[in-house]
């Protein structure tokens, strides 16, 4: 009797430590899938929406030079919003560099950081950045509601906020582009509604009316 009493308590004892571990598991799965990267941009809806006038901001980069944000000009305006503790941040700034060097005559890129002088110093010596419009400062990142990094938005030279999203990639970075030209906000929404499209499509003919 005891031994069955001893038995049936290890069997409670397994099942629980079992429990545990399952929600452990669930918890990671949990975890990785939010660390998934999207197909585009990922939009995160906070702030102005896409389509809509950008919100205005002025601040001052770090040579003390006041920079516009989301002002009509001659050009249309990428904000990278970055930190220097943010190895992805770190990994972009090639594929930065080279989208503003390739589109010099129509956009301006403008990294917009916050925190630690010090480290923006080193970041922007390690990776040549002496020469950028580089804003250090909480206003315009509270302005547009910028909660995680790195983020990026594309302003057009209206003053139009035309994608935004979270760029962990340079796939991601070229989908705001892709977005603006498609009218849509982000890659994925452009290509949700073509699906939706077709499957429309393809249900009218599948039920044809009857004259």
């Amino acid at each position: 009797m005891e031994g069955l009493i001893v038995s049936n308590v290890l069997l409670w004892c397994l099942l629980l430590a079992l429990a545990f571990a399952v929600m452990g598991l669930v918890r990671q799965i949990g975890v990785l899938h939010s660390r998934l990267a999207p197909a585009g941009a990922l939009m995160v809806d906070k702030g102005v929406s896409v389509n809509e006038p950008a919100p205005k901001v002025t601040a001052a980069d770090r040579n003390g030079r006041p920079v516009n944000f989301g002002y009509a000009g001659q050009k249309s305006q990428l904000l990278f919003f970055l930190s220097p503790t943010c190895p992805i941040c770190k990994s972009l700034l090639p594929a930065i560099k080279s989208i503003a060097k390739d589109q010099a005559d129509r956009l301006d890129v403008i990294y917009v950081s916050d925190g630690d002088m010090d480290a923006q110093h080193a970041l922007i010596k390690e990776h040549k950045l002496e020469n950028v419009t580089y804003v250090v400062g909480p206003e315009v990142g509270m302005t547009y509601q910028i909660g995680k990094l790195p983020y990026a938005a594309l302003i057009d030279q209206n003053g139009v906020l035309r994608s935004k999203g979270l760029v962990n990639s340079r796939e991601h970075l070229d989908s705001l582009f892709e977005a603006e030209h498609l009218g849509s906000a982000t890659l994925q929404q452009y290509l949700h509604g073509t699906q939706e499209h077709a499957h429309s499509h393809s249900h009218s003919h599948a039920h044809p009316h009857n004259h």
